[in-house]
Formats: structure tokens, C-alpha cells, sequence
């Protein structure tokens, strides 16, 4: 029992004293720390400078790698110096292991450390050497599909390993991404890598590269399956799809059906899935989920341009007449200087992602210093998307105009156009293009035997483009011309003869630049149009730009071209660029500048 109770309090002794030395050391390391914080900050601590100095110069890009990989460069300060002296130390291989994947396999680094009262310098100096280039590269698809023309187009325009090149360890890895995309967008997703090695021989400063790829057996499409649909018929639904089951499976014929789908406009979400799982020898169902959209869209707003002053814009479209996806839109135009009203109905047709026929019916109105016109026009057309670039759209044009040129006397022409309009257009972005162009082709025809009051052919042509040679700094270029055959005797309705100025040539008035005749200015018959612009976006919605127009009407020769020069600002909108604009007439005696407004898309 004695012992017992010796026992029991000797423990609770120690318990205690314990605890005591446990308050004292909590209470000790509180006063040091704030002691270090009020004393000695951590901004009152060196700043550190990393220096990496190579003894190639002009290495910006290098220089930049090596930075982001060394640990060492994202220290502030020396708050800590053994932390600092172990990053250091790091700091040697961290940049050899850099220095590899840029091929310099033979560099030497010179490291030093220097603490002073305010600053704490490391410096890295680096002795690159020669680097090693790719002496041999042997490439090898095999398989079933080894014959693909997509293999032979990748090995021409786009493998980034070349022979002679310097070998740099991303662009191994991105050819085998590459090469492992191309083979699961052509239906190959069992494609595998039987070999795929680089061995380095730095002293002889050759790198030599072995890739086998096999394609293993192709896959194909299976069933299509669409799933959530309710407003519309499941066979003008199945016209959507461009592919049959059997066909090889490729990723892209996915994604054209998905945005096909999408721009329809008969469905508010659309998700394609390939059913991997239930493929049965090597045919993949395909589940596509579709949601139906509103039936009816409306959409008011307003707008102004210089040229036609300002305007209120109402709209209205059903997107669902019936099961078989007709659908009809209204857009009406109230300005001050233009005025219309236009009807559309789209039956869709026997493949509705590219090609449908229209049934259009408007009406438009202009009214300018030098003109003022109205026309009404039925245009039946067909609009066939050819392939992602070209669009064939022939029509016929049902049209009668009234239209009076300044003092002059009203006339009113009937006219029956039939033409074809032919269209390419390749750009990288929709509302902000830094690389594309746009070209138009128009014909038409008027015959007085076939219900027209004239008789004229006319042929358009137009092309835009934009290019980028340094990141947000883009030049614009783009050109017009319409050229007609009439004998003279003939009088073109004024939407057929042709003014410039405003929006198409800066500078001037809205069509005020005309063929001047004895009862005044009237439209000509031939036309040439150009311009030059470059722009500069320094922040994301503004920019600034410099621009020249030049063009010229003319019913014979052209005579010397009217040009006009300024400068804008642009905003950059998802709906395109919006400019305003102040120019000068610069082949005028008289040089007053006028201002321009204007939105729509660059190409």
C-alpha cells in the first residue's frame, strides 16, 4: 500500500513540473517569435537576384525556360538561409536538366552565392556548348492502316522532328501526341507504340530517333441513336447524319455532326457519345442527346452608322413550322436614311446541314443626298455548303425598283435576275481574326425576253483578308469590282449601277461620288474598290487603327481614283469590330475630314 501511494504521488510531482517547463518553453518561443517580428521583419530580410549569364547571346526564349525551372528564381527574399542555400545547391541540376530538353547536352555551369547587407546574388554562369541535333530519324506507321493519306500529309507539312534540326525534348513528345491523335481520329484506337526511343550521343552531338507506330485494326460506326427529341420527325432527324454505320469511325465526323446539329437551331443542347463499351467487332453505337429548342425567338434592338443614321431593329423566327424542320424568320429595319422589311421561309433539304432552299420576299429603301430608291424583290435560292469553306448559293430575283437621282425625275424598273453567287471563307476566328480572307463571286443576268425592262450582265468579284505578324497587331487588306456588259442604250436600275463613299470609301460623303452628267450625278455602271488598314489592340475591348481607301465609278474608263486616309478607334465586340473612324479626302482640294461609324464582322 506504501508503495503504492510513494508511487502515485511521485507521478502526479512530475505531471506537474512538466507541465510547468511546457508553459515556460510555449511562453519563451511566443516572445522570440514576436521578438523576430517586430525586431526583424521578414521584408526587412535581403532581396534576392538570380543572374543566369550564357555564353551564347540573344537567347530570350532559353533564358525564359531556364528561369521558370530553377526554384531558386522564385525566392523574394534570404528570410530563411538555409532554405536559400539548399535551393542554390539544387540549382546546377535543375538548369542542366533544363539545358537537356533544349539539347545542349554538354553545358557547364559556374555557380556563385554572394550575401551582402541588402541583397543576396546568385549567379549562374553557363557555358552551353554545342547542342545535339536529330542524325537519323526513322519514322514507321504499320498496320492496317499504314496506307492512310493522313500519315503521308503529317510526314510533308507537319512533323516537328526533322533531320539537322536541333533536338529539343517537347518536340519528341508533341510528334508522338501527334501521331496518337491522328491515329484515334481515324478510327484506330487500339493504335499503340512498338517502339519509341531517342539515344543522345553528346560528344558527337547527334541525337538519333526511332518511332514505330501500329495502327492496329480499325474501328467503325455503329448504330445512331438519338435520344430526347420530340418536335421533329426521326427521319428528316437521321438526314443530319453523314455517315453510315460501317463507315471507318472518325473523331472529325463527330464533331461536324455536333456543330451541324448545333447551327440548325432546333436544339437548344446536343451531346454525342460514342458507346465504347457496346462496341460489338469493332462497330461503336453512337447515342446522340439532343434537347428541343424554343420554337420562337424575338429579338429587338437599335443601332446607328453613319450612313444610314440611326435605326431600330426588330426580329421574329420560328424555328418549327412542322416535323420536317421548315422554318421562316422576320427582320424589319426602321432608320433614319434606310428603311426594310424582309421574309424568309428555309425548307431544309435531302442533307439539311448543306443545303436548303429559300423563299425570300423584302422590301428596302435608301434615301442620300444624291439618291433615294425603293425595291421589292422575290428571290427564291439554293444554298449548298459544299465543304467547311465554299458556299454555292444560285437564285432567281423577281425584283421591281422606283428610285430618283438628286433633281431628277422618279423611274421604276422591272427586272427578272437569275445568277449564282459562289463564296470561300477561312478564318481562325469568328469576332476576331488574326489570320483569313474571304472571297465573293457573283454573277448575274437580265434578259428584256424574259420579263426584265433591261438587258445587262454583271460580274462581282470581292476578296478581304486579314493577317497578323505580331500578336494583336493585324493588316487589313480588301478589294471590289464589279464589271458590266450593256449596250448604252440601257438603263440599270439604280441598286444595279453603283455610287461610293461613306462606309466604303472614308473620306467622302454617302454616295457622293457618282458619274456626273448634265441632269447630275447619276450611278455607274463599272466599279473598283480597295483598301489597306492595320490595327493595334491594346487592351481586350479597344484598339486603335491607321487606314486608306481608294476607288473609283466609272461607265467606260475608269478615271483618277478618289482616296481618303485617317485614323479610328476600334472596339472589339463577340459581334464583331466596332469602328468609328475620321478621315480626309486626300485627292481633294478641299480636305474637310468626316466621321464614320460602323460594327460588323472583319471578314
Amino acid at each position: 500500500m506504501w508503495l503504492f501511494r510513494l508511487a502515485q504521488t511521485s507521478q502526479v510531482s512530475l505531471t506537474y513540473r512538466s507541465l510547468h517547463q511546457i508553459n515556460r518553453l510555449i511562453w519563451l518561443t511566443g516572445y522570440l517569435v514576436g521578438l523576430s517580428v517586430f525586431a526583424n521583419p521578414l521584408l526587412a530580410q535581403p532581396n534576392i537576384e538570380v543572374r543566369i549569364d550564357l555564353s551564347t547571346p540573344n537567347q530570350t526564349e532559353l533564358l525564359k525556360e531556364l528561369r521558370a525551372n530553377l526554384s531558386i528564381a522564385h525566392l523574394n527574399n534570404d528570410a530563411y538561409p538555409a532554405q536559400t542555400n539548399f535551393l542554390f545547391g539544387r540549382g546546377e541540376s535543375e538548369l542542366l536538366n533544363t539545358l537537356k530538353t533544349q539539347g545542349y547536352y554538354q553545358a557547364k555551369i559556374q555557380s556563385e552565392l554572394e550575401r551582402l547587407d541588402k541583397v543576396t546574388r546568385a549567379r549562374f554562369n553557363i557555358e552551353l556548348g554545342s547542342p545535339v541535333k536529330i542524325r537519323q530519324l526513322e519514322l514507321q506507321i504499320k498496320g492496317p492502316g499504314s496506307d492512310l493519306r493522313v500519315w503521308r500529309q503529317y510526314r510533308q507539312f507537319d512533323l516537328r522532328l526533322k533531320t539537322g534540326q536541333v533536338f529539343k525534348h517537347q518536340n519528341y513528345s508533341d510528334t508522338l501526341r501527334d501521331l496518337t491523335n491522328l491515329a484515334l481520329d481515324q478510327g484506330y484506337m487500339d493504335a499503340d507504340f512498338e517502339l519509341h526511343v531517342f539515344r543522345v550521343y553528346p560528344h558527337q552531338n547527334a541525337v538519333d530517333i526511332q518511332i514505330h507506330l501500329n495502327t492496329a485494326t480499325s474501328y467503325q460506326f455503329g448504330e445512331v441513336n438519338f435520344i430526347g427529341n420530340q418536335a421533329l420527325n426521326d427521319d428528316f432527324l437521321a438526314k443530319f447524319v453523314e455517315f453510315r454505320p460501317g463507315d471507318s469511325y472518325q473523331r472529325d465526323a463527330l464533331a461536324d455532326l455536333q456543330k451541324s446539329l448545333i447551327d440548325s437551331g432546333y436544339f437548344g443542347l446536343v451531346r454525342i457519345e460514342p458507346q465504347f463499351a457496346n462496341q460489338q467487332d469493332g462497330a461503336i453505337p453512337i447515342q446522340i442527346e439532343v434537347e428541343d429548342n424554343l420554337r420562337h425567338r424575338y429579338n429587338v434592338g437599335g443601332g446607328f452608322g453613319s450612313d444610314t443614321g440611326a435605326r431600330i431593329i426588330f426580329g421574329f423566327e420560328n424555328r418549327l413550322v412542322n416535323q420536317q424542320g421548315h422554318n421562316y424568320q422576320v427582320e424589319s429595319v426602321i432608320g433614319e436614311r434606310a428603311q426594310s422589311f424582309d421574309i424568309s421561309y428555309r425548307l431544309p433539304g435531302q442533307r439539311p446541314s448543306k443545303q436548303n432552299w429559300n423563299i425570300g420576299l423584302g422590301w428596302e429603301a435608301t434615301q442620300s443626298s444624291s439618291l433615294k430608291r425603293s425595291r421589292t424583290a422575290l428571290t427564291p435560292e439554293y444554298v449548298y455548303q459544299i465543304d467547311r469553306y465554299w458556299r454555292l448559293n444560285p437564285f432567281v430575283s423577281a425584283e421591281t425598283e422606283t428610285y430618283r437621282y438628286q433633281d431628277q425625275q422618279d423611274e421604276t424598273s422591272q427586272t427578272l435576275l437569275s445568277g449564282v453567287n459562289l463564296q470561300k471563307r477561312k478564318l481562325n476566328d469568328e469576332a476576331y481574326p488574326s489570320s483569313g480572307y474571304r472571297l465573293d463571286i457573283g454573277a448575274r443576268t437580265a434578259l428584256k425576253q424574259v420579263l426584265s425592262d433591261t438587258e445587262f450582265q454583271q460580274l462581282e468579284l470581292g476578296l478581304r483578308g486579314v493577317i497578323s505578324p505580331i500578336e494583336f497587331w493585324r493588316f487589313h487588306a480588301r478589294a471590289r469590282m464589279v464589271v458590266t456588259e450593256a449596250s448604252e442604250s440601257e438603263t440599270l436600275p439604280a441598286t444595279y449601277r453603283y455610287l461610293l463613299g461613306g462606309e466604303s470609301l472614308r473620306g467622302y460623303g454617302f454616295e457622293s461620288i457618282g458619274i456626273e452628267t448634265d441632269a447630275g450625278l447619276v450611278g455607274a455602271k463599272n466599279m473598283m474598290l480597295g483598301g489597306i488598314e492595320t490595327d493595334y489592340r491594346f487592351s481586350k475591348y479597344l484598339g486603335m487603327a491607321v487606314f486608306s481607301d481608294a476607288g473609283q465609278v466609272f461607265n467606260d474608263q475608269p478615271n483618277e481614283f478618289k482616296v481618303g486616309a485617317g485614323f479610328g478607334l476600334r472596339g472589339f465586340t463577340p459581334v464583331g469590330t466596332a469602328k468609328l473612324d475620321i478621315a480626309w479626302p486626300i485627292s481633294e482640294d478641299q480636305q474637310n475630314w468626316r466621321l464614320h461609324f460602323s460594327i460588323g464582322l472583319d471578314l
